[in-house]
């Protein structure tokens, strides 16, 4: 039997998120998020709050229905909110974490919202892929491909871009999928702030046909211009 991706539920929580801590166990991002480590009780009780009041959020499972296993997951943002603004609300901080910890974690996540506010803020409308992991036993079975078909899917249905950061490794699948590459911005987490190397995080894109052939940065100018023209509060998309 296939490969099939699905909503996640509440009882997902924890294999989902097995997959996810199994997939980045070695990646600087678990460590500055978790610096003395995961208390997955509370991950999951937080987890399940979290799930119950996000009004912009949808995590999703890739299940192998020879197994029932949850073998890939991808949390997803749609930022299509009607009315003047997508419904992005720029997070407070991470509550979990003090001090020097806190300050190192935020510093991080910070260089990554500013970039977003800069890109979309509240104004534009688009989808957000926030993670996306495969379990290390279950990688090349075109996992993470089915995983981003579906983001993919909703972003082209709502006529909007889609918008990621991405890995080094995950360029490849990107690319291969008609992502482009961001380059008149850049995000670059600093040996200041991380306590290693400075590195440089692509930035991903992928435009709905209805954009006609526009690169990211050309739809962008198009609607901030129609704003500051027009007075429109909102970017409904691209098929004009």
């Amino acid at each position: 039997m296939p490969l099939v991706v699905l909503p996640a539920r509440i009882v997902d929580i924890e294999p989902v998120y097995d997959v996810y801590f199994a997939a980045f166990k070695d990646e600087p991002i678990i460590e500055f998020l978790y610096p003395r480590g995961v208390d997955r009780k509370a991950h999951t009780e937080g987890t399940k709050q979290w799930w119950s009041h996000d009004k912009i959020g949808y995590t999703v499972k890739c299940l192998d229905t020879d197994t029932d296993n949850i073998v890939g997951m991808a949390s997803w943002e749609i930022l299509c909110q009607s009315g003047k603004e997508n419904g992005w609300e720029r997070p407070a901080g991470i509550p979990w974490l003090e001090g020097k910890e806190k300050e190192r974690c935020e510093g991080v996540l910070n260089s990554m919202w500013d970039i977003r506010e800069k890109l979309f803020g509240k104004r534009h409308r688009h989808v957000y892929l926030s993670v996306i992991a495969v379990h290390p036993d279950h990688q090349r079975r075109g996992i993470g491909r089915l995983l981003m078909q579906w983001g993919i899917d909703i972003a082209e249905k709502l006529q909007v871009p889609l918008y990621t950061e991405s890995s080094k490794p995950g360029l490849r699948l990107y690319k291969s999928l008609g992502f482009e590459r961001l380059t008149h911005v850049s995000l670059i987490h600093r040996e200041e702030v991380t306590g290693r190397p400075d590195d440089e995080v692509p930035l991903m894109v992928k435009m709905p046909s209805t954009a006609n052939g526009l690169c990211f940065k050309e739809w962008a100018d198009r609607e901030t211009h129609k704003v500051q023209v027009n007075g429109i509060g909102n970017s409904n998309g691209v098929n004009h």
